[in-house]
């Protein structure tokens, strides 16, 4: 968790360094940064949860049906 946590600090750090130098509003400020912190909670609940939440099964659940379909219609030409 600490090494997502420095990837990142490093990766806001950036952000902001481009942002201050290529004279951006405030309004793209709050857009990156909405956007880095989006994504450092995900990343972080994702790595909490890795035990209960497992990506291989939503991405099962999701791409089963369709591949049950392709199989079922494969066999039908044959």
């Amino acid at each position: 968790m600490i090494i997502i946590a420095i990837i990142y600090a490093c990766l806001l750090f950036f952000e902001w360094r481009y942002l201050y130098h290529k004279k951006r509003t405030v309004r793209t400020y709050r857009i990156v940064f909405a956007f880095v912190i989006f994504t450092f909670l995900s990343m972080e609940a994702l790595y909490f949860f890795r035990d209960q939440f497992m990506l291989a099964d939503v991405i099962e659940m999701v791409f089963d049906p369709m591949e049950k379909f392709i199989v079922w219609s494969n066999e039908k030409n044959e």
